[in-house]
Formats: structure tokens, C-alpha cells, sequence
């Protein structure tokens, strides 16, 4: 049903939403893919192409889950287009492309969501995808200098997010791109000065892991002015890594107080509930949860996330609300303590005149952080 709605040419239009929606879940939830389910990548792309243009935010969900489900089964393949066969993976960069560059007819909600794609490839791919390294930092950092004044920050961000995980994915050769460009200082500037004020998460543990990639390289082989920025990326990285474990332990404070013995949620001393007042309207807050969402929906909003279960209050144009990828599985805090303490047993005297320039509070906090990071592998061990 999903492929005669989509291989159509638009025939059955009204159904797209649905399809795809279904398609997600489709691709979500089993382990393995089976070969009738990947025949709808290639139609996903021809019906982008050709009609479908405006559903890229739908698209998304479910080329993010082929790719993460079987990498070296979307590195391998191609599919028939119009124009002949086409690899799978050059489908997904002409779709992000695209999405991008045409600003008539793309939001930025949508743009986003594209570039969310190159991430896909980067987190799944390690080590397979050298060769689309410039495509990606074409596409992004031209994006990036039309975003420069934008009073929202969440493109240039999103920007971020790729960029981070570019470095995570090969610090050398990202690199190597900025400096062929001549703007590595410039981002890396604007960028550290943004950490300040990233709200989403996904953005402060990819700046996290980003930035902090760039020790994984010897001092002596980076350009020098990238050279100069160390101790400018330690105290970024330390000041957002222990304000985002602050945030998750009060956020774990806050869930745990929100949780009321059921004697006293339920009104008097003997555990039974008065029910409401003659002048009183009755309501229930999962209800008007439930009215919330479907609102949103008829909004434009993505029933997937509805149908999932999660995130009824929350803004449907959130990354991070459903990207997933094996960067999951990498805890920021962790990544920090691995990636100082190796720089400084490779290369002692040059940390060691890097931690005389740091700030005594930074300082402090790195031996803070560490000894949780030790404090929790204890545990889980």
C-alpha cells in the first residue's frame, strides 16, 4: 500500500501523510529491514523529486531509521530515477541540497530537518564517507553565512550539530575543509561565543563532542591559530559539559518531587477522591494533553510523534526530539574526561602550559567532572 501511494507520481496525494507516517513506524521498530521495505527509499527520493517537496519534514524520520538500521546496506544500493540509477546515499545529499538552497520554497523548519540528514550519514557511517565531507561543509557553511544576523538562532545551531559531528567523525580531515575555506577561526569564534546560549541538547553534546575532537589531534600537526584556541575550546567544553549535568541532575530533582504518594494525590487521609464541585467544569490533564496534540496536528504537525506517545507540549520542529543515532550511546561527560586526560599523557608539557592558562574555577571543574565520570563507571561496573 505505502509503495503504490508513493510510486504514483502523486496520484493518491491525500494519503502521503499517512504513508509516510506508516513508513516510519515500518522502519522504526524491527530490527532488520526486509527487501520489500527498502523498495520505498528510492521511491521516497523520485516522489521528492517530482511532487512531494513539501513533505520533507515527514520524510525524514523514516530515512533516518534506513540508514541508521543498515548502513552498509544504504552505502551499497541504488535505486531507479527518471534520470537512471542513482545510489542511495547521493539521493539523500540531493534531497538535503535541495532543501537547503531553495529558500523559496523550503522553510527553515524543513531546511533543518534536511541538514539533520547529513548527521544521519555522519553518525552511521563512520569512516565510509571521506569522499562527502566537502559536499556537506559546502552546503552548511553556505547556509551558515546566509544565517549570520539571523535573530534565531536555530539554523546556525542546527549548523553546529553538523559541523560537530564532522569533527567527531574525522577531526583531520573536517579540518582540513574549514582550512581549505579559510574559516575555521571564524566559526570556531562565533560558535564557542554561542555555547553560552544553546538551549537544545543535541547542540551543547555535539558542540561538546565537536570541538572537543580537535585534541584528539596532535598539538604539534594543527595549524597554529587553531593551535592558540585550545585552552578557548577546554573552557567552553568544561563550562557547558557541567552546566548540562547540572541541568539533567535538576531535571531528575524535579521529575522525583513530581511524583506524590497516591494517598495523597488522592485528597484525604483515607486515600478517596472528592471528585469535583457542582460549578466545576471536570477535567483531566492527560485529556486536555490529548486535545493539545490533535490541535497541533491539524496545525501541521507530525502525527508519528503523536502516535509514539511522547512530547504532546513540545515543539514539533525539535531536532532532537526524534533524531537517534549511535552517538547516542556516547555520554558527553565521558567523552570530555577520555579526551583531556589522553591529550595530556601524549603530550604532557604542552597540557601542562595549557592548564596554567586556564581559569581556577575551570580548572576546578574539570577535576570535578572527572571524579563523577569515575564515580559513575564505578557504579555501573
Amino acid at each position: 500500500m505505502i509503495i503504490q501511494i508513493l510510486g504514483n507520481d502523486g496520484e493518491y496525494l491525500e494519503y502521503v501523510e499517512f504513508a509516510l507516517d506508516m513508513l516510519t513506524f515500518l522502519t522504526y521498530f524491527p530490527l532488520q529491514l526486509t527487501p520489500q521495505i527498502w523498495e520505498a527509499f528510492p521511491l521516497l527520493y523520485v516522489a521528492f523529486e517530482n511532487w512531494a517537496f513539501d513533505y520533507m519534514i515527514l520524510m525524514a524520520p523514516p530515512l533516518n531509521n534506513f540508514i541508521e538500521k543498515d548502513p552498509q546496506h544504504f552505502l551499497a544500493s541504488s535505486g531507479n530515477t527518471p534520470e537512471g540509477p542513482m545510489k542511495y546515499i547521493d539521493m539523500i545529499f540531493s534531497i538535503v541540497s535541495k532543501t537547503v538552497n531553495d529558500e523559496d520554497r523550503s522553510s527553515e523548519s524543513e531546511q533543518r530537518k534536511a541538514l539533520s540528514l547529513y548527521m544521519s550519514v555522519l553518525h552511521n557511517c563512520a569512516g565510509q564517507v571521506d569522499n562527502y565531507l566537502p559536499t556537506i561543509n559546502d552546503v552548511s557553511l553556505a547556509k551558515l553565512g546566509r544565517q549570520v544576523s539571523a535573530e534565531n538562532p536555530s539554523t546556525r545551531h542546527m549548523i553546529y550539530q553538523v559541523l560537530g559531528s564532522a569533527l567527531y567523525y574525522n577531526p583531520e580531515l573536517e579540518l582540513q575543509e574549514l582550512e581549505k575555506r579559510g574559516v575555521t577561526v571564524i566559526i570556531f569564534t562565533q560558535w564557542i561565543k554561542e555555547m553560552d546560549v544553546m538551549e537544545n541538547w543535541l547542540s551543547q553534546k555535539l558542540s561538546i563532542l565537536g570541538l572537543l575532537s580537535v585534541l584528539r589531534i596532535p598539538a604539534a600537526s594543527l595549524p597554529q591559530h587553531v593551535g592558540t584556541m585550545i585552552p578557548n575550546i577546554i573552557v567552553a567544553t568544561v563550562k557547558l559539559a557541567a552546566k548540562m549535568k547540572a541541568d539533567s541532575e535538576k531535571a531528575q530533582k524535579d521529575d522525583e518531587a513530581a511524583i506524590e504518594p497516591e494517598a495523597e494525590a488522592g485528597g484525604d487521609e483515607d486515600g478517596e477522591w472528592e471528585g469535583f464541585d457542582e460549578n466545576e467544569d471536570v477535567t483531566n490533564p492527560n485529556d486536555e494533553a490529548y486535545m493539545t496534540a490533535l490541535n497541533k496536528l491539524t496545525a501541521g504537525g507530525d502525527i508519528s510523534q503523536f502516535l509514539l506517545g511522547e512530547g504532546w507540549d513540545d515543539d514539533f520542529d525539535d531536532i532532537e526530539d526524534d533524531f537517534h543515532s549511535p552517538l547516542d550511546n556516547v555520554e558527553e561527560l565521558h567523552f570530555l574526561n577520555d579526551v583531556l586526560k589522553t591529550a595530556y599523557q601524549r603530550e604532557p608539557e604542552v597540557y601542562s602550559q595549557v592548564q596554567a592558562t586556564l581559569p581556577a574555577d575551570i580548572v576546578a571543574s574539570c577535576q570535578q567532572l572527572f571524579v563523577a565520570v569515575d564515580a559513575q563507571r564505578t557504579t555501573s561496573s
